[in-house]
C-alpha cells in the first residue's frame, strides 16, 4: 500500500498541491488529470523524493519512507519512474537501456527478451537510440520499466508519441501490470484511454482534488447522454422534467442517469430524445474526457 499524506508543496506564491491525501493498493491503476503546470508532475515528483514537499510524507506498505538515507535507499528497491525520452543515451542500443534497468532492480536480464518480444521491438532494439523515431523511444522507456518490475511503477504521459496500435499494446501491457498487482499512478492528457485501464482518476485543480472518478463496474454511475444546445435545455426540461440526479455538463451534454429506472422508462427516455431530433444518444458513465471539459473548459 502506497499513502500520500497531507503533501503540500509551493513555488514562490503558487500553491501547486494543497494537502493532498491518497491511498493506492496492489493491483490498482489511479490516473491523475490536470493541464498542464498544476500539479500532476510535481506530485509524482514528490512520490519519487525527487522533490521534498513542504509538508507531508510518502510511505510505503506503512513503514517505509524517505525519512532517513537508509530508508529512502530501501523504498527505491521498490519504485521506478517512466524514464524520460531526454534521458536516454543517444549512442546505446535500447538493449543495452533496458539490460540496465533489468540489473539495476531486479539484478537480471532474464526477462528482457520476452519484454522486447511483447513490445514488437526486436526489428530495433538492437540499434542506437539516435536511430529511433519517438515512438520507437517511448516504448523503450516502457520496456525499461518492465525490466525493472517494481512494486510501485509512475508514468507521465506514456502513452506520449505513440500510434494507436501501439497504444492498445502498452493499455494491454498496463492491465496485465494491475493483474499482476502492481501499484501505478499515470498522468495522462489521453482521457478516453486512460479510461479503459484505470480503476480511480483523480482531477487536480487549485492544489486540491477536486473529483475523484472511479472506474469499478460496481460503483460507477451509468447515464443515458446527449448532446443538447444550451438555448435549448430550458425547454427540453420543461416538456419531460428531468430525474433527480441528472446533470448538464459543459453547456452541451446532458447526463440523465439510470439509476432506479426500468427498461421501459429508459426507452421512453430514449424515445423522446429521439423525436425531439437527439440523435446521437448513447448510454453509459461520465468519461474522463466529459469531466475534463466540464471542470477545466466550463467557461
Amino acid at each position: 500500500m502506497l499513502e500520500i499524506k497531507g503533501v503540500s508543496q509551493s513555488f514562490g506564491d503558487h500553491t501547486v498541491l494543497d494537502d493532498i491525501n491518497l491511498t493506492i493498493r496492489g493491483g490498482e491503476i489511479v490516473g491523475l488529470v490536470a493541464p498542464n503546470g498544476t500539479g500532476k508532475t510535481t506530485l509524482l515528483n514528490i512520490v519519487m523524493n525527487f522533490l521534498k514537499p513542504d509538508e507531508g510524507k510518502i510511505t510505503y506498505k506503512q513503514k517505509m519512507d524517505y525519512s532517513s538515507k537508509r530508508k529512502e535507499i530501501q523504498m527505491r528497491r521498490h519504485l521506478s519512474f517512466l524514464p524520460e525520452i531526454d534521458d536516454l543515451y543517444q549512442e546505446l542500443t535500447g538493449l543495452e537501456h533496458i539490460n540496465y534497468y533489468g540489473r539495476l532492480w531486479q539484478q537480471t536480464t532474464r526477462e528482457v527478451e520476452q519484454i522486447i518480444e511483447r513490445l514488437h521491438m526486436t526489428h530495433y532494439v538492437k540499434n542506437p537510440v539516435k536511430t529511433y523515431s519517438l515512438g520507437m523511444r517511448q516504448r523503450l522507456c516502457f520496456a525499461m520499466m518492465l525490466a525493472a518490475d517494481t512494486e510501485v511503477m509512475l508514468m507521465d504521459e506514456v502513452m506520449n508519441g505513440l500510434d494507436p496500435d501501439n497504444v492498445d499494446l502498452l493499455t494491454a501491457e498496463l492491465i496485465n501490470l494491475k493483474e499482476r498487482g502492481k501499484i501505478i499512478m499515470i498522468a495522462s492528457h489521453l482521457l478516453n484511454n486512460l479510461d479503459l485501464y484505470s480503476d480511480r482518476v483523480l482531477f487536480l485543480k487549485d492544489g486540491r482534488v477536486v473529483l475523484e472518478s472511479v472506474h469499478e463496474s460496481q460503483e460507477c454511475d451509468s447515464y443515458i447522454k446527449v448532446t443538447v444546445p444550451s438555448h435549448a435545455i430550458e425547454q427540453l426540461k420543461t416538456e419531460k422534467p428531468f430525474p433527480e440526479g441528472s446533470r448538464y455538463m459543459s453547456h452541451r451534454l446532458l447526463c440523465i442517469p439510470l439509476n432506479g429506472m426500468q427498461p421501459d422508462q429508459v426507452g421512453d427516455w430514449v424515445s423522446f430524445l429521439y423525436k425531439k431530433g437527439y440523435r446521437d444518444t448513447t448510454i453509459g458513465e461520465i468519461g474522463s474526457s466529459e469531466w475534463y471539459s466540464e471542470l477545466y473548459n466550463n467557461k
